[in-house]
């Protein structure tokens, strides 16, 4: 989207908008200007600072001449910046569409520069009408759009220099930052960059055939800075006259403080005030520490109220109950599945179960935030930026005009920032000190306060036919909802704070049953309902969202009817998969890169899934050892499916990381006791370490179909491959997670 930011002696409204729609109407073209006075100076708004390459950095008072668009700002010495919609927590997103901007427009990388967009509807995903970074979205939203605006500026360009040197446009060619003539006079982009902003948008701005940076590694712009350590996360912010706050919320979901001494804690070294927020109370100093110790300190009393879940190993009994009488919503009903499963040679039915799950940041919820003069400026590692946007509204009673979101660098998102609960702290406690304030949670405090991936509790039942053919699947799902944090907003007019749950109406809520309504086997039979269960404790998105459990399920219940049917596992897959093409060849490739084939020792065993995900499909295989209870991983393979991998460092890096996310999700759980979360920390919520980490494989097959995402799509196979393998090695089928709940725990896989 190509707009130019007129320099400040034009007067102009605060957004003008200039749209353009394209054949079919796709693609809108807008403005927006953003003032430069106030407390957002005062700390950076980008994450790190100016450097050599494509980098991210706090601006500087040359800005005044820089003519920006919504998506490109050319600065008056010619250096082009991409103006990033999407949140950088690791996955290289902002990378990989920088590199698209900068191909259209024939500059080398080291002529871009990265700063994030604060909200502004320009900056929606064009698919979900919403600002966030999620879903493994950001690719498949923004990659052709990054495409069709630089190839809009750069034919603007052009056509400001034809003008600028009287000859004519096509006769112009670009590079490295400039436009050229055959006759060897050029212009600068700096040089016409306004002139080219008054000029009409191209409908139709020809793609460029070959561009240099699709399908090869590009250096990433966020890794110099986090090598030397000027990156800038949330928790790096300093602003002046900041002072330091703690918090301590109700150790039980749903009470309240009810008494505490704040004669007291405002007598501990450096506590300036106490401020009471929702269900708890904060201290405010002069650092963090002395905030944070005055709390360790205080004699606060917790009301009485509030949720009594308690679930020490096993899931409430309640998820069974609910899974024997309902009420469910059906998802899916295709054939006769009743029928289908009388008449079968084989059937099956298993129960599953899948704990909560915290989302375990590296860097805990913080936020910083400042109201003051008629104005909000929020500093802030957020996935959730128009949640964010609506919840300073919200609090501070501002328009969104007056507020200000200057997103950082976040230092691990997963979906729990897709949240804003924590801002909303960071506010109340600003506005009632009326000075900038720096929010962080402890890690006890992020851990036990989480919004955690929901419980679930599955049966499916499955037949297979005499000839090793899958005929029939019924799939029973009891869960909360995962979208009760994070579903659009603006569909609840009537929500007055969206830090609170929503429940949507089932028919928009299918995240609980997703991968197993479209699973990627022909099946004739289908049957897919859930009850959601309503709980008292917070419960929202985890990184491969529904998909990642549904895996688990759906492909070791797949191994479990071809044991059944005495088919080998990837016979009963190839002949389900008869039909689609591209998977089937997907499962051929895993098959020989794994070694399927390969007799393996007495103890171990190879274990496979495959998955449908984010608009890509993946299968993975484990290799493992198993001597009493320790599980050994020798070796996981993983081949991909995106359509076509835009940065293959990138997509590996984001695979082999799923991978681990996955593994950890097999170690880890959390638990409750009388509504509180039992594990407060790394010593009783372990991830994956790395000496426990297996050799990893990541293989390509690029189809040419429409791209998809890899930041979520790794995980998803991931625990059903090494469950599988488990099996094959010992006999033990897997069916409640974590292993622990089996007597089993991961060893070294490189011993």
């Amino acid at each position: 989207m190509l707009v130019f930011m007129l320099s400040p002696r034009q007067q102009v409204d605060r957004r003008a908008v200039l749209k353009w729609a394209a054949a079919g109407g796709g693609l809108v073209l807008c403005a927006a200007w953003w003032p430069r006075s106030g407390a957002a100076q005062e700390a950076p708004p980008a994450a790190g600072s100016s450097r050599t390459g494509a980098s991210a950095g706090a601006k500087s008072e040359s800005d005044a001449a820089r003519l920006v668009t919504a998506w490109v700002s050319i600065a008056l010495d010619g250096s082009v910046t991409l103006i990033a919609s999407q949140s950088e927590m690791g996955q290289g997103t902002t990378t990989t569409l920088a590199a698209a901007l900068a191909d259209e427009l024939y500059l080398p990388w080291d002529r871009v520069r990265i700063e994030f967009a604060p909200f502004d509807p320009a900056y929606r995903d064009p698919v979900y009408h919403w600002m966030f970074t999620g879903n493994s979205q950001s690719i498949t939203s923004f990659y052709e759009v990054m495409r069709r605006m630089g190839a809009a500026a750069r034919e603007m360009l052009i056509s400001a220099a034809a003008a600028r040197l009287g000859v004519d446009a096509r006769s112009l060619s670009v590079a490295t930052g400039a436009v050229h003539a055959a006759d060897g006079r050029s212009v600068r982009f700096g040089e016409i960059a306004e002139e080219a902003a008054r000029l009409p948008v191209p409908a139709h701005a020809p793609l460029r055939p070959d561009p240099a940076f699709a399908g090869r590694p590009v250096p990433r712009w966020d890794i110099p800075s986090k090598v030397d350590g000027s990156a800038v996360f949330g928790i790096d912010v300093k602003i002046p006259g900041m002072l330091l706050a703690a918090v301590r919320c109700a150790p039980r979901f749903g009470a309240r403080l009810s008494h505490y001494d704040a004669a007291a804690l405002r007598s501990k070294p450096g506590v300036v005030a106490v401020v009471e927020v929702p269900n708890g109370l904060a201290a405010v100093a002069r650092t963090y520490w002395q905030a944070h110790q005055a709390l360790e300190s205080a004699d606060l009393t917790w009301s009485d109220e509030g949720s009594r879940l308690g679930m020490p190993r096993a899931l409430p009994a309640i998820y069974r109950e609910r899974l024997a009488s309902g009420p469910f919503h059906v998802y899916k009903d295709t054939g006769d599945s009743s029928a289908a499963l009388q008449a079968s040679a084989v059937r099956r039915t298993a129960v599953y179960e899948i704990p909560f799950q915290a989302h375990a940041t590296m860097e805990p919820m913080n936020c910083t935030a400042h109201v003051a003069h008629g104005r909000c400026d929020i500093w802030v590692p957020t996935q959730g930026v128009e949640i964010t946007q609506n919840v300073a509204m919200q609090v501070t009673g501002l328009p969104s005009e007056r507020i200000t979101v200057h997103r950082t660098l976040i230092g691990g998102g997963f979906g729990r920032r897709l949240l804003a609960d924590f801002v909303k702290q960071a506010l109340l406690i600003a506005m009632a000190v009326k000075a900038p304030v720096k929010l962080i949670w402890s890690r006890e405090e992020d851990m036990t306060h989480d919004a955690y991936r929901p419980a679930m509790l599955h049966e499916i039942t499955g037949a297979v036919s005499s000839s090793g053919v899958l005929t029939a699947l019924t799939h029973r799902v009891v869960s909360p909802s995962y979208m009760l944090y994070v579903f659009p907003r603006s569909a609840f007019p009537q929500a007055r704070d969206w830090t609170q749950p929503l429940l949507p109406p089932p028919q928009y809520d299918p995240m609980s049953v997703e991968g197993v309504i479209d699973i990627p086997y022909d099946v004739a039979h289908q049957r897919v309902e859930q009850h959601r269960l309503e709980l008292d404790v917070p419960v929202s998105v985890w990184r491969t969202t529904g998909h990642g459990t549904n895996n688990f399920v759906l492909e070791s219940f797949i191994d479990e009817l071809a044991l059944a049917a005495q088919v080998d596992p990837l016979q009963l897959r190839r002949t389900a998969l008869a039909k689609d093409a591209r998977a089937l060849k997907l499962l051929e490739v895993l098959a020989e890169k794994a070694d399927w084939s390969r007799p393996l020792p007495r103890g171990s065993g190879r274990g496979m899934a495959l998955a449908r995900a984010f608009g890509g499909i993946t299968a993975h295989a484990a290799e493992v050892s198993v001597a009493g209870g320790e599980v050994r991983i020798r070796r996981i393979v993983a081949v991909l499916d995106c359509g076509r991998i835009l940065d293959p460092g990138i997509a590996t890096s984001n695979v082999l990381g799923g991978i681990v996310w996955g593994l950890s999700g097999m170690k880890t759980a959390i638990t409750f006791d009388s509504g509180r979360a039992v594990q407060s920390n790394f010593d009783g919520f372990e991830p994956l370490h790395l000496w426990e980490t297996p050799p990893c494989e990541v293989h390509f097959v690029e189809s040419g179909a429409a791209l998809g995402g890899t930041g979520e799509l790794g995980p998803v196979p991931v625990q059903a491959a090494v469950a599988n393998a488990i099996f094959n090695a010992s006999g033990r089928r897997i069916r409640t997670l974590p292993l622990s709940e089996s007597a089993l725990r991961l060893a070294s896989g490189r011993a």
